[in-house]
């Protein structure tokens, strides 16, 4: 059956990749993705709506049956705790919120390697409370994939990211068995991993680690 997908994120990394991904299915018949400013990209099946973020985001312009979340930035980029909050945490609910009839919908969160709501580091904290608040919005399922360092090219400058990457082949090569999962991956393996997921009948929350990731974008 035909189906219409929100994706939130789209500029970014691991967005772009399941833009074109989701404009790509066959099962999907509408891409719905809000942006602040147009989006480059032209395709029948995308439905770009610009947006303003603090106005209200449950018209009927922006429903849909799948729910797909790649906001996210750093406390650099944002420039404070409190503004990187309000990308990661306080837009992905105001979205999950605004989906009326929320009961037969499923929500696909792209969140980080670490993610705890208990945890004493306050990147970790806020990607694992946004985790477990969407968990009790009313959707049918909640699938969350946490990935390690994320490979793939950024519009935007992460110094410490492209370190680790450029590193990333030697130690990818030690970690095995349980240590799988530390290992890099592809933003584009992310977003197969998902529409892989999507293809499943999924109910309740689901956490999904880098190492299965990689192995369900290899599917």
């Amino acid at each position: 059956m035909a189906t219409t997908a929100l994706l939130l994120g789209s500029t970014g990394l691991v967005g772009g990749c399941l833009l074109r991904r989701l404009l790509a299915a066959p099962g999907i018949d509408r891409v719905i993705a809000p942006t602040r400013r147009p989006l480059e990209v032209g395709h029948p099946k995308l439905q770009n709506q610009v947006i303003d973020l603090q106005g209200p985001l449950d018209g009927p312009e922006l429903q849909a049956d799948d729910v797909y979340c790649a906001l996210g930035t750093t406390i650099k980029t944002a420039g404070s705790k409190e503004a990187f909050r309000a990308v990661d945490y306080d837009l992905p609910l105001r979205f999950a919120r605004g989906q009326r009839e929320r009961a037969g919908k499923r929500f696909f969160l792209v969140s980080s390697m670490g993610a705890s709501a208990t945890s004493s580091i306050f990147y970790s904290r806020t990607k694992g409370e946004v985790e477990r608040d969407l968990a009790a919005e009313g959707f049918k399922a909640v699938i969350v994939a946490r990935p390690s360092i994320l490979a793939g090219h950024r519009a935007e400058s992460r110094p410490m990211e492209r370190a680790a990457l450029w590193l990333a082949p030697a130690y990818d090569n030690l970690l095995w068995g349980p240590l799988r999962k530390y290992r890099s991956i592809q933003a584009d393996a992310v977003a197969a991993a998902l529409l892989a997921l999507a293809g499943d009948v999924l109910s309740g929350t689901r956490i999904v680690l880098s190492d299965e990731l990689q192995a369900l974008a290899q599917r």
